[in-house]
């Protein structure tokens, strides 16, 4: 059974993000309301990059390989260098 400590961090979790419980909103602008979208990302976006067969990644650049390709995979990838470059 849960404490009252978790109820209370639920329900102000709730209370804090009302945009993103909007399902029907979300169902009507395309987005994905499940888990299963970012569950496969996983897959095709971290892994298949850095569980390459033989290799071996320093964490300080795993995560700046992690941080472009998910900028890629959010279709950030030309503004992300738009930015960089002004």
């Amino acid at each position: 059974m849960r404490d009252a400590s978790t109820s209370s961090t639920s329900y102000r979790d709730l209370i804090n993000r009302p945009g993103q419980f909007d399902y029907q909103a979300a169902i009507q602008a395309g987005l994905p309301i499940g888990s299963g979208e970012v569950e496969s990302a996983h897959r095709y976006v971290i892994q298949k990059r850095l569980k390459l067969p033989g290799a071996w990644w320093k964490p300080e650049n795993a995560q700046a390989m992690l941080n472009l390709r998910v900028t890629r995979a959010n279709g950030s990838w030309d503004r992300y260098w738009d930015a960089l470059a002004a």
